[in-house]
């Protein structure tokens, strides 16, 4: 694991100062001090190192997650990451098109989403029928990826406030209006939900 996360380091830093299409498997092999046959045991190729990164830094976004009670700070969280990421984002974008970076996001902002809307449910007392609740979150988890696929290609501005203040106010809007019209009373609770 240790050489993995050398390479994926390597690959980042590379990525940052040059397209992935120019970066070359001696180049990311010489950064980290390790030689080719090790590369390889660890991967196919670096298509292969980047997919890696993906799936492993989706896993430290999701365990960021695990303390957050409000959207605006799970928002805030993702689009840090973006900032600080953003040119090895916006290289895989150009080399991979937006389909790697959309699983990659739709992984880490998935869980995320369920866990907001299950919050949103136990404050109001309310339960939102299964189907509408799967609904609800895969539908709020489509957006919040475009819109950060669309800031990292560049079609979109990348305003960290704006982004945090309008995709909270929408969360908060679509869950509440549903939990009012569609909510079915939590007969647990059995005390009036909160104002």
């Amino acid at each position: 694991m240790k050489t993995k996360r050398a390479l994926a380091e390597s690959l980042k830093k590379l990525m940052r100062r040059k397209p992935l299409s120019k970066i070359t498997v001696t180049e990311i092999v010489a950064d980290c001090g390790v030689n080719r046959k090790t590369f390889y045991y660890h991967f196919e190729d670096i298509y292969d190192l980047l997919r890696w990164i993906f799936e492993e830094e989706a896993v430290k976004i999701i365990q960021g997650y695990y303390n957050v009670d409000e959207p605006e700070e799970a928002i805030g969280f993702t689009l840090d990451y973006v900032s600080e990421n953003h040119a090895m984002l916006k290289n895989a974008y150009d080399a991979f098109g937006s389909v790697e970076l959309e699983n990659f996001f739709l992984a880490s902002l998935n869980g995320l989403t369920h866990q907001v809307v299950e919050k949103s449910e136990r404050r109001a007392r309310r339960r939102l029928p299964d189907g509408l609740r799967e609904y609800l979150c895969e539908f709020l988890t489509e957006a919040t990826c475009g819109m950060l696929l669309n800031c990292i290609g560049g079609s979109f501005p990348f305003d960290r406030q704006k982004t945090i203040t309008f995709v909270s106010l929408i969360t908060r809007t679509a869950i509440k209006g549903l939990l009012a019209e569609q909510g079915i009373p939590d007969e647990a609770e059995g005390a009036e939900p909160e104002a």
